[in-house]
């Protein structure tokens, strides 16, 4: 029997209501876990790029309140000091946007941080402080407002060497902070990870159905990118197939015209949650994200998750899984079958293909709105932010769809943070032009929000037994398992061709192509939602088993949610006949293609 365990870096440490000291050799400070967190926010969405979640000085401009915690070393005297930070800017700028330091007891250590043009995550020395009591309060000052940040406070009696590779470094992580093996949290007949759209909707239709779902979600709330951390709305149509029930728990949580970058509460992120916990046979498990997947004989067993608040980590064991994720994360910690970029013509025979593949993708947004206000604001122009000029600038008060990064330079997983940085700095640059340039339109405008949650339109896509091309929905194919209806045409985003030539490699501005817009419908088929070679794994969301091109059409909110519902029904024919995602297609269409008629009342 062939057995595989696959995890993604992550840091895994026990709560506690102080931070300890945890050896003579090393005191090791994890910000997240920080007492007082203040002005700064814990920030989680790298974490399988950069280790662990970190401290984030989120002010627009404006200094945050210190975070604050409790310190106990086992001795006194003195001790060397480093904090693993990076310069998050992208331009070459000798000044650094994510300026602080770092306070014992209230006095400064003297030590700069976050300017030092170095662009990863590594390990900057403090100096040398003196240590009188066994108990100190640590600091973070944020000095700039500008998305300073912060992972670790590292104390050494010896001016050691510390590592910034990530896997040296987790070895490093879990001696020092002795990691507790992970807890067992049960058995269930479906384990769905994403709390998207795609993942609330195939949780509750498997629910009502009778089907024991555990529900594992990244974030403190549902919705992914239809939520109020990152504030799209629901685009596509429901109920425009002959499958009218199919829509029924997307139309429960819709957020109907709630645009982009819209209030909070628009979002419906309550709703969503009622929804989930209003259904007995749902276990949600908020603030855990997975980044670990034990497979056997190529059949997912159990996935690991992290407690992104607390840093404890669980183990949940399934019959079925569903991958609705959006980057994949769990098929590709599985090995299952994917893709990433454009295919070429030749591969796929698809006729806006192009003749060479590559990495290029749809790219990523973070909405952004400012407020008018009764008096004159200032937001002045920084070294380190972009040129923006008369000629070349954006007289706009809040974001609109076109302003997204991340095109192919830079990778939607493995560099999402730089790609949400790059975002932050395009929109401070525009909005110090039009405060300083043109403060007779702008000057009373204030910028209110920028959403540090990023929303991303594409990433890995999990193959399944039919990959969906653009000539599927061009020709309107029909197949004999075709169960999602989308509505919305084939929709890709690619950088404006202006911005390119002013800031090569560095775009923020997209141009939508949407050649194919149809009035009319195309049902696609069940065989896209489970893949080819995990044979236990559902998925739904934007990681289906379609091309580059494809996915233009499938990727919006309502059609993703349309595809957990049926997600759910196939789980519940799963248990019911108990057998598996293929099994459904090869041995219990029929069935299936009746349950999807009428679903459940």
């Amino acid at each position: 029997m062939m057995r595989k365990i696959a995890s993604m870096f992550i840091c895994l440490v026990a709560f506690f209501p102080y931070i300890p000291a945890i050896s003579q050799s090393l005191i090791w400070v994890e910000t997240e876990l920080f007492q007082n967190k203040g002005g700064w926010i814990t920030d989680s969405q790298f974490i399988d790029q950069m280790g662990s979640p970190y401290l984030l000085a989120h002010g627009l401009s404006k200094p945050v309140p210190n975070a604050e915690t409790v310190v106990k070393f086992e001795e006194t005297g003195k001790y060397h000091f480093w904090v693993r930070t990076k310069d998050w800017t992208p331009t070459n700028s000798q000044d650094g946007a994510g300026k602080f330091q770092v306070l014992i007891n209230d006095v400064p250590t003297g030590t700069v941080f976050g300017s030092d043009q170095i662009k990863q995550w590594h390990w900057v020395y403090g100096g040398e402080v003196a240590i009188r009591e066994r108990e100190v309060k640590l600091s973070l000052q944020d000095l700039t407002g500008f998305d300073g940040r912060c992972d670790v406070v590292c104390f050494s009696k010896k001016k050691t060497i510390l590592p910034d590779d990530v896997n040296a470094l987790e070895v490093i992580r879990k001696r020092e902070l002795k990691i507790a093996s992970p807890e067992y949290n049960g058995h269930y007949d479906l384990v769905i990870i994403g709390g998207g759209v795609a993942g609330v909707s195939a949780a509750v239709q498997a629910a009502r159905m009778g089907v024991k779902v555990a529900l594992i979600q990244n974030r403190p709330v549902l919705g992914g990118n239809s939520s109020s951390e990152v504030r799209v709305s629901m685009d596509g149509s429901t109920f425009r197939n002959k499958y009218p029930a199919i829509g029924r728990i997307v139309r429960e949580m819709d957020n109907y015209e709630a645009g982009v970058g819209g209030e909070s509460y628009l979002y419906r992120d309550q709703t969503k949650s009622d929804m989930v916990e209003n259904e007995k046979n749902i276990s949600l498990f908020a603030n855990l994200h997975v980044n670990g997947v034990e497979t056997r004989d190529g059949k997912i067993h159990n996935v690991t998750a992290v407690d992104i608040q607390t840093l404890k980590e669980y183990v949940f064991s399934g019959d079925l899984f569903a991958d609705c994720t959006g980057d994949a994360t769990v098929g590709i910690l599985a090995g299952a079958d994917h893709r990433y970029g454009r295919e070429n013509r030749t591969e796929t025979g698809e006729p806006s293909a192009p003749e060479n593949g590559d990495n290029l993708v749809m790219g990523t947004s973070n909405q952004w709105r400012t407020t008018e206000e009764d008096t004159v604001s200032t937001f002045p122009v920084q070294s380190w932010m972009f040129g923006l000029t008369e000629d070349y600038h954006f007289p706009i008060v809040n974001s609109q769809w076109d302003w997204e990064s991340g095109f192919g330079n830079l990778h939607t997983v493995h560099q999402a943070e730089e790609i949400r940085d790059l975002n932050f700095c395009a929109i401070y640059s525009n909005w110090a032009f039009l405060k300083t340039h043109k403060a007779e339109q702008f000057g009373k405008r204030r910028l209110s929000r920028v959403q540090p949650v990023a929303g991303k339109r594409e990433s890995y896509r999990l193959l399944g037994d039919i990959i969906l091309t653009e000539n599927d929905v061009r020709n309107k194919v029909a197949y004999p398992d075709a169960v999602v209806t989308t509505t919305w045409g084939i929709d890709l985003h690619y950088p404006d061709p202006e911005n390119s030539k002013r800031f090569p490699g560095m775009e923020f501005i997209a141009y939508a192509e949407h050649k194919f817009k149809q009035n009319d419908v195309y049902t696609f088929p069940y065989r896209c939602l489970y893949s080819r070679n995990i044979s236990n794994l559902f998925m739904a969301g934007r990681n289906i088993s379609v091309t580059h091109i494809a996915l233009g059409t499938v990727r919006v909110q309502r059609t993703t949610g349309m595809m957990g519902e049926v997600v759910g029904v196939a789980a519940y024919l799963c248990k019911k006949q108990k057998c598996l995602p293929r099994d459904v297609y090869e041995h219990h269409l029929d069935e299936f293609m009746k349950l999807v008629g009428k679903m459940c009342d």
